[in-house]
């Protein structure tokens, strides 16, 4: 099936760039560029991406609120942007964008962005999954497995789920159980772990082994 991409760039040449290299995908279709943030969410309605590759920079409330609003609007979204941070990553992920570029990524990481965020799951780049990693590392001194201990097994499934951008209902497909379940399961973790955002949850996951930066 091929994917349906709009980029929403507010730079001519680079969204121009961006643009040939998702053409040249038999299995990506560019629907539309956009360079004024104002009138994405219009384009979208109007040409029905599955994914949209939008630039970001994320000290910029107005950005961080675009890709809030296309979340909200159930269109997944590819932020692509210059900067690396584990602050940046943690901003980014909280607006509900599935996936993490950086402008120094490779092609193929793009690509790969694009290809995860249209299924619903999380990608980060290396440079992004580099600084997240890092970031762990320069915490408190943290035994392997320390802090997850109380959490049962499907608790940790469910954690896993979570931290790879499923939502409850694909998560109960998945496990088989009923959303409603998978909500107790959520709440149970969020209390055990003192822990209630999306990136939050990832950024544990990732610190205690349960799923690969």
């Amino acid at each position: 099936m091929t994917l349906r991409v709009m980029v929403a760039y507010r730079h001519k040449v680079i969204s121009e760039g961006l643009g040939a290299l998702l053409r040249n995908q038999p299995d990506l279709e560019l629907v539309g560029h956009v360079d004024d943030g104002d009138s994405t969410l219009e384009s979208c309605h109007a040409l029905r991406p599955d994914v949209v590759v939008l630039g970001v920079q994320a000290q910029n409330q107005d950005d961080l609120q675009l890709a809030r609003e296309l979340s909200a609007h159930a269109i997944h979204t590819v932020a692509f942007t210059d900067q690396a941070s584990r602050s940046a990553v943690l901003r980014v992920l909280d607006t509900g964008a599935r996936a993490f570029v950086c402008s120094s990524s490779s092609s193929q990481e793009l690509l790969a962005g694009v290809r995860a965020a249209a299924t619903g799951q999380v990608y980060l780049c290396q440079s992004a999954a580099r600084a997240m990693v890092e970031s762990v590392r320069r915490e408190q001194p943290h035994q392997p497995g320390q802090g997850r201990c109380h959490l049962g097994f499907r608790e940790e499934q469910v954690l896993r789920h979570i931290a790879s951008g499923l939502s409850s209902k694909e998560i109960a497909r998945h496990m088989e159980i009923s959303p409603s379940t998978v909500e107790v399961h959520r709440r149970n973790i969020m209390r055990k772990v003192g822990l209630h955002k999306v990136a939050e949850l990832t950024r544990y996951a990732i610190r205690n082994q349960l799923v690969s930066a």
